[in-house]
């Protein structure tokens, strides 16, 4: 698919940069991984800095010297760098926007100066915003209610824009709720990665809110594969697409289920009160996924779950 192409990735030391550096690397292509390390981990890119075709560089999206450097003789971008906390977006709303907007609009600066042909950037379900309409389609209106979902909106308004005007061909894939390996525990990680770490310390994990809350949760190996895709689908330009494995669950049974996985059914979830800025249900419609992309997931949060815990024991 992206065999002999030249590609870079921002975020390339993160949890879905390097997860997608590891397949572009498998599919034959050439990467150069950008990353400030401010979230990234070295040790997430130790089997790509073993191939001769990958080359890793420290920087910030918000030095545009640094990514026309990085992006001369660049075929295709993937912009997975990000602020990417909803709880922290709320704290430091200036840094959200400088760097997801910001680093943006720098990103299809360069990748317009160097003649990039394609840039995929990782958006996200949160620009739905709490709005009634289930499943989430592209077509509805967006109205996030955190500084994150805002930034993300407004940087897909962006690659709509550089499409438009100078011809860039942008790609904006919606992740629902990505998880699987290398996702790290912390207070602002996505939650599988949180209770993946409580459920292994054999202590209960704190569901926010009564658990009746749905989520799209998505396999990693899902979002990569639709990245793949989206590098040469010849409908995907100037569209926005969701990427989710289109089937909700409920927080109360998908905890269940990760008990279940983990071999420790005895735990059981605690409740604490609903966090500002959490959305009460988000999945999605796939349908433009398939048509644009081609692509059908392969995994549900379940059986995701247990693909990641048999990773993990591996």
């Amino acid at each position: 698919m992206l065999k002999d192409k030249k590609v870079l990735v921002t975020g390339a030391a993160g949890f879905i940069g390097s997860n997608l550096v590891d397949a572009l690397l498998a599919d034959g292509a050439s990467v150069v991984g950008l990353d400030n390390m401010f979230n990234g981990r070295m040790e997430n890119l130790a089997d790509a800095s073993a191939s001769p075709r990958f080359a890793f560089l420290k920087g910030d999206v918000r030095d545009m010297t640094f990514l026309l450097d990085a992006m001369a003789g660049i075929d295709v971008v993937y912009h997975e760098a990000a602020f990417t906390s909803v709880p922290q977006s709320i704290k430091m709303p200036q840094l959200c926007n400088d760097v997801n907007v910001g680093g943006m609009v720098n990103v299809l600066n360069a990748a317009r100066v160097r003649d990039v042909k394609r840039v995929v950037f990782a958006s996200s379900s949160s620009i739905y915003g709490d709005t009634p309409t289930l499943p989430k389609h592209e077509g509805m209106p967006l109205r996030p209610i955190s500084p994150y979902g805002v930034s993300k909106m407004a940087a897909e308004a962006y690659c709509t824009a550089y499409h438009h005007v100078y011809g860039l061909e942008t790609v904006s894939l919606r992740y629902f709720n990505v998880f699987g390996p290398r996702q790290k525990d912390s207070p602002y990680s996505g939650v599988v990665a949180i209770f993946l770490a409580r459920i292994a310390e054999g202590k209960n994990p704190t569901i926010f809110g009564d658990g009746e809350q749905s989520r799209d949760f998505t396999y990693v190996k899902d979002v990569v594969r639709a990245n793949m895709l989206a590098a040469t689908a010849p409908d995907a330009p100037g569209k926005a697409i969701n990427v989710a494995s289109g089937r909700p669950i409920t927080m109360n049974d998908f905890t269940k289920a990760m008990f279940k996985a983990c071999g420790k059914e005895h735990l059981q979830a605690q409740h604490a009160g609903k966090r500002p800025g959490d959305i009460l249900h988000s999945f999605a419609d796939i349908t433009l996924a398939k048509e644009a992309l081609d692509f059908v997931p392969r995994y549900d949060a379940v059986s995701g779950f247990e693909e990641l815990v048999r990773t993990m024991r591996q």
